[in-house]
């Protein structure tokens, strides 16, 4: 039983590689044919566009032509020498290099006043029979230079007379290069060119390259050396021709092989468009399918085997299907775990205060945990928010005045401790021809920060940092350089090459254990080159990195150097009135906390829940009995927007100054702006920073 179940197994087998051995030659005989009529059709397709193009070329030619004779016939001139004036001034501004006018005895007039009797030269001899245009190449020597090749266009027009000669069209000589322009340059990859002949195979324009620039040759001549065509092949492909029929030949060149060639016919010419094309071309496009076929097949049959032998069920992933979904995944995976470390801490730590309420000493160590991790959560979404506004273009600069010799001293200061506790040798050098510049110094502290904290955490402790800036001057510009070199642990090449994408971090021993979004090298390269500027790194594993900011400024004045926007700013009064404020805050949560610092920083505070609340409580207030509003933007009724508006219009006399800031989450460019358009005076950004509140309401030391 056994050997008879493998002997059908093998009978399938065989039958089964017979048959898609027989479905195979089929298929791939029929895509051999399929890409054949593909590259074929491509080769009408070229030729088609070729012949559109050169009939464009054609008419346009002859209604120039058309126009100049209209425009000289309706000049009214009165002499023959006025007419050839006439034309010296159209040939000036036309595509002609030379303009005849020809009479009924087939007389030429000029624009250099030349009258020549032409009746029997063959572009005239058309125009006199009665033929309406003609456009032919021609040459006077019969020997066809490069720079002698000409087309010929002539025009039949309605007569007129001037001193009693009666003109009855026009010729115009152009370059010939203007209509081999029109031609496709380098179809199938340089390998096909294309030219175009008379019904006598006489080249009007040659694109063939070894046929020889500029050269008389005859394309049927060529044929007959090179293809051994006999003169009735020739007299056959001729007639075709005369007919306008569109067709195309097999040649094999003794010079170059096997060659397609495409006849298609200009209509109202005698011209036909030649596109050769090497056989080779379509055995390439045919074998690339091939293969991929034939592998493919190979990887059925290998299957298939295997499912009727071992007869077990296969589970294919799809590979592609695994790629999107890490791809889609991968950022909000990232972002998810940056957020959550933080999270956890801040949702512990909240834990172990809740069960050592009776422990001041532990709660106080909690409380300064938690600030720390609310602290770095909070810097995590700043850095996000920067990182989604530069990729979609949406971060302004705001340049203004500042010292750089300021800006190194409040760097260093905000780093220098970080490097002590580290016992980092941390130095600053400076080369500076101009502290005082024009740029955004907060965004290129940000940068420098950024640069420094990562020289602090991957340098061991005893290790060295030395910060360099020195400048110099470019055509009246100041070029800074500022340069961090470390001696931590460096990184790999293959880490250094994508130090600048998002999330990127390289772990090693010294900076276990560190905090670190991996945002702050992608925003610090994404903020330089905005600022037209650039960041770069060099580095050497084990032996420490040195990144360089380059950035060019305008300088400034030095008088405007550390002036300080005015910004409304309430003191206390010196009665010891406390400032009343109104806080439009919809959030309960939101709202305790706000009312409770206001009420323990010595404010007056009074709620209103909604926008509509605010707006009314103020207008039911006496005038300045509120002091400052602190106005939420999303709110219901009104939101923040629209609630200052309406406070701004009141006829009252302090609705034009009560200080009214927005108090909110939304902290893009675009939220400051439309709150400075609804009135507001100022901008506190949620989660609020109280020190930062209390120096916006005049507290602050």
């Amino acid at each position: 039983m056994k050997r008879g179940n493998k002997n059908r197994a093998a009978a399938f087998v065989s039958a089964t590689l017979v048959a898609l051995s027989l479905v195979a030659f089929i298929y791939i005989n029929q895509l051999t044919k399929t890409t054949d009529a593909s590259v074929v059709a491509s080769m009408q397709e070229l030729s088609r566009h070729d012949m559109q193009n050169i009939q464009s070329e054609l008419e346009s030619s002859w209604d120039s032509l058309s126009a100049v004779y209209i425009r000289t016939m309706a000049s009214r001139c009165g002499t023959i020498q006025e007419i050839c004036g006439r034309l010296n001034l159209e040939q000036i501004s036309n595509i002609f290099n030379t303009i005849y006018l020809v009479d009924s005895n087939g007389n030429t007039y000029s624009g250099a006043n030349v009258v020549k009797n032409e009746s029997e030269k063959e572009y005239v001899m058309p125009l006199l029979s009665g033929q309406q245009k003609i456009v032919m190449r021609y040459d006077n020597v019969d020997v066809l230079e490069a720079i002698t090749e000409s087309l010929v266009y002539g025009v039949l027009c309605e007569p007129f007379e001037v001193e009693g000669i009666r003109f009855i069209g026009i010729i115009g000589f152009s370059k010939i290069s203007l209509m081999a322009e029109r031609l496709k340059i380098d179809s199938f990859d340089g390998r096909g060119y294309t030219g175009i002949i008379d019904i006598d195979g006489n080249y009007v324009v040659n694109r063939d390259r070894s046929a020889g620039i500029g050269k008389i040759d005859n394309y049927f001549d060529q044929l007959r050396k090179r293809a051994n065509l006999s003169d009735q092949e020739i007299s056959d492909i001729i007639d075709r021709l005369r007919q306008e029929e569109e067709f195309l030949l097999h040649f094999n060149y003794s010079d170059q092989g096997a060659q397609v060639v495409s006849f298609i016919p200009m209509p109202g010419t005698t011209w036909s468009i030649v596109l050769t094309v090497p056989r080779e071309v379509f055995r390439e496009q045919t074998q690339q399918f091939v293969f991929m076929t034939a592998v493919m097949l190979v990887v059925v049959v290998i299957v298939l085997c295997l499912m009727t032998l071992v007869i077990i069920r296969i589970s294919l992933i799809s590979a592609t299907a695994k790629a999107e979904a890490k791809s889609r995944g991968e950022f909000l995976s990232n972002m998810s775990h940056e957020i959550r470390t933080p999270l956890n801490g801040i949702i512990g730590l909240n834990h172990l205060m809740q069960q050592n309420t009776q422990y001041p000493d532990k709660l106080a160590e909690y409380l300064r945990k938690s600030d720390s991790t609310a602290k770095y959560l909070l810097s995590l979404v700043n850095d996000i928010l920067d990182m989604s506004k530069l990729q979609s273009d949406k971060m302004v600069l705001v340049p203004k005045p500042f010292s750089v010799k300021d800006l190194i001293s409040t760097t260093e200061s905000l780093i220098r401790s970080r490097m002590e506790d580290k016992r980092i040798d941390f130095r600053v050098e400076t080369d500076i021809i101009c502290s005082d510049l024009v740029g955004d110094d907060i965004r290129i502290e940000q940068i420098l920060v950024n640069i420094l904290v990562n020289a602090a955490k991957f340098t061991p402790d005893g290790g060295r940092v030395i910060m360099r800036v020195f400048q110099s001057a470019e055509d009246g510009r100041i070029s800074t350089t500022y340069q961090v070199e470390d001696t931590g642990c460096g990184m790999s090449e293959e880490f250094r090459r994508k130090i600048f994408d998002p999330f990127s971090q390289e772990h090693s021993g010294i900076s276990q254990g560190s905090q670190g979004t991996g945002l702050g090298m992608s925003i610090s390269f994404l903020l330089a080159k905005q600022m037209g500027g650039t960041l770069d790194v060099t580095s050497r594993l084990g032996k420490g990195s040195c990144f360089t900011f380059r950035v060019t400024s305008e300088t400034a004045r030095k008088d405007s150097v550390g002036e300080v926007a005015a910004d409304s700013v309430l003191k206390v009064c010196s009665s010891g009135k406390k400032l009343r404020i109104l806080v439009a805050e919809d959030n309960e949560l939101n709202a305790e906390i706000l009312m409770e610092i206001l009420d323990t920083s010595g404010f007056a505070a009074v709620r209103a829940a909604d926008g509509g609340e605010a707006v009314e409580l103020f207008e039911r207030s006496a005038p300045y009995e509120f002091d400052i509003i602190l106005m939420d933007l999303q709110m219901p009724v009104y939101n923040g927007f629209e609630a200052t508006k309406l406070i701004r219009r009141l006829n009252r006399p302090d609705a034009k100054t009560v200080l009214i800031y927005a108090c909110t989450a939304n902290t893009f460019r675009e939220d400051q702006d439309q709150a400075q358009e609804a009135g507001m005076n100022g901008f506190i950004a949620k989660p609020i920073d109280v020190n930062k509140l209390m120096q916006k309401l005049g507290m602050g030391k």
